[in-house]
């Protein structure tokens, strides 16, 4: 691992190797404190954070059962929600989350977002839109003159 090089080489400071490495100040502190009582055997990746609720197989067959579409689960709004995500993973799993923070959690490392796709107006005019973003707004946004020849007064 770099780090248990960067601490033995001891030519910085633990502010500079979380620098050079991308990560926090704190991860290299604590890095540091295990690298100091056991070395660079230490500092190997073992288990991370909390157990997973879902083995694999059971995760990849719960993102094929979310892309379905609520709809298919019995909720016609076609709106998934934590709470409703969770309930399906203990219909189909037999466990589930104590808080639905842990759903958004899964949701976010499994790739899936939560978040609900905007409504477009049916009035909405893409072309219009396109050249109000390309030939008004640079002017509005550099605080020029106001367009030339058009007499709003005429």
């Amino acid at each position: 691992m770099l780090a248990a090089a960067l601490f033995e080489a001891g030519q910085h400071s633990q502010a500079e190797v979380a620098r050079m490495l991308g990560v926090s100040r704190q991860a290299v502190h604590q890095w540091h404190q295990a690298w100091s009582k056991g070395g660079t055997n230490a500092l190997h990746p073992g288990q991370q954070g909390a157990d997973t609720l879902l083995a694999p197989e059971q995760e990849r067959e719960l993102i094929s059962l979310i892309l379905q579409g609520p709809g298919t689960h019995g909720w016609d709004d076609q709106q998934w929600t934590l709470a409703r995500i969770n309930r399906l993973i203990k219909e189909r799993f037999g466990r589930c989350y104590a808080d639905p923070s842990g759903v958004w959690r899964m949701m976010d490392r499994l790739g899936l977002s939560w978040q609900v796709p905007a409504v477009r107006a049916g009035e909405r005019d893409e072309e219009d839109i396109a050249a109000w973003r390309t030939q008004v707004w640079p002017r509005v946004k550099r605080g020029s003159a106001p367009v030339r020849g058009v007499d709003r007064f005429r």
